[in-house]
């Protein structure tokens, strides 16, 4: 029999043996946590299996920002078997929409990165209008003012601590510790560049005894003109 014909006979017949692979295949790649209220904690479990043949191997799990964790069930899959992503989002400090990404290695032939998405709108209790001061060029000398409204949209009061500073040079005042529910308050920043620099920069910090909002940060900054 021919060498032609062997091989003919073998395709047709299915004798071919196929190529032995691992095969990640998701459940889902994205999850969609609606909505929340800032400071709440998001948790998901993406699941996947090995569809393959040969041992998966996962691992070198990495995401878009240190807002989100992330840890594998295991980094070996067997064939048939299922492994787990759990991915937590901490939105405390986010606002708005929100798009995370958790990527992993894998040694599936066909996908060497596997990203998970998790995504959502972030909804604030507590506003700052506006939320950096940026004075710009300033002339030599000049003394800066700026206020900050700090807007409760909460069901609770939220007492405020006397806010401090990063850089020496900035002075801030609140005109009341206690935010009240649908009220308000005004912090005051001052500041002014000292002779022997030329711009000032840093932050002004609110703690509060609100869990899901500890900390309030306004960052200042400016530069003397040419």
């Amino acid at each position: 029999m021919s060498r032609c014909l062997i091989v003919l006979l073998l395709l047709l017949g299915g004798g071919m043996p196929a190529f032995a692979a691992p095969k990640l295949v998701a459940e889902r790649l994205n999850y969609n946590f609606g909505e929340i209220t800032q400071g709440t904690r998001v948790e998901h479990v993406f699941r996947f299996r090995n569809a393959g043949d040969q041992i998966l191997e996962v691992g070198n799990v990495r995401s878009s920002c240190g807002c989100t964790a992330a840890l594998l069930s295991a980094t070996r899959i067997a064939p048939g078997d299922m492994g787990e992503l759990r991915a937590t989002f901490d939105s405390t400090r986010f606002k708005g929409a929100i798009n995370k990404v958790v990527t992993i290695d894998s040694n599936d032939p066909q996908q060497r990165k596997v990203s998970f998405g998790i995504y959502g709108n972030v909804k604030a209790e507590v506003l700052l209008q506006p939320e950096r001061v940026t004075w710009g060029s300033v002339e030599k000398g000049m003394t800066l003012n700026s206020t900050v409204r700090i807007i409760n949209r909460g069901p609770v009061t939220i007492n405020l601590q006397p806010p401090r500073v990063t850089d020496p040079v900035i002075s801030a005042k609140l005109s009341a510790l206690q935010l009240l529910p649908g009220k308000q308050v005004e912090l005051q920043i001052t500041a002014k560049i000292p002779n022997q620099k030329k711009r000032l920069g840093g932050y002004v910090i609110i703690a509060t005894d609100y869990s899901n909002v500890p900390q309030l940060r306004v960052s200042v900054s400016a530069r003397l003109s040419k």
